[in-house]
């Protein structure tokens, strides 16, 4: 499962975590009331269809400044529409211990992480845009996704090897 930077622009609260409450069932950790921050920023060094970086939202164990990196993995990606742009955003969990077995859309239920909960959150971070879920890909697909637009990145910079 490849790795991703993700620059951050802005971190609230969520609901999202595991049924029993956010850290159950990760050994001994501390019990935390509500559900994991969600952060929401860019993929570096990606460019997409429109010529941004690809967007992503990212569960994490602590909030972000703006600015702040964060290294995670993609679990799928959620497909968008605002009524007039259609839009993909890349959801990730950060690549740390309470995030392990939260690998592909497959794991989202037993996260209370299903694509409302990630819209929901979406709606607070991006207030005044109303995004309606219109399909969730897997993490094969949010794979591809930014394969595709780092690609694309590094042959408009002349990087590519």
């Amino acid at each position: 499962m490849p790795r991703i930077t993700v620059e951050v622009d802005s971190t609230i609260g969520s609901s999202i975590g595991r049924h029993g409450g956010p850290e159950s069932g990760t050994g001994g950790a501390r019990s935390r009331a509500g559900g994991w921050p969600v952060g929401e920023g860019r993929v570096e060094d990606t460019l997409d269809t429109e010529g941004r970086s690809v967007r992503t939202m990212v569960l994490m164990r602590e909030p972000a400044r703006p600015g702040d990196e964060v290294r995670a993995w993609p679990v799928a990606v959620l497909h968008l529409s605002d009524g007039r742009h259609d839009l993909d955003e890349v959801v990730c969990v950060a690549e740390e211990e309470p995030f392990v077995d939260l690998v592909d859309t497959r794991d989202l239920g037993r996260w209370h992480a299903e694509p409302a909960a990630w819209a929901a959150a979406l709606g607070r971070l991006s207030p005044g845009t109303a995004y309606r879920v219109t399909g969730c890909g897997s993490r094969r697909e949010a794979d591809r996704l930014v394969a595709d637009a780092r690609h694309t990145y590094l042959q408009l910079t002349g990087c590519m090897e």
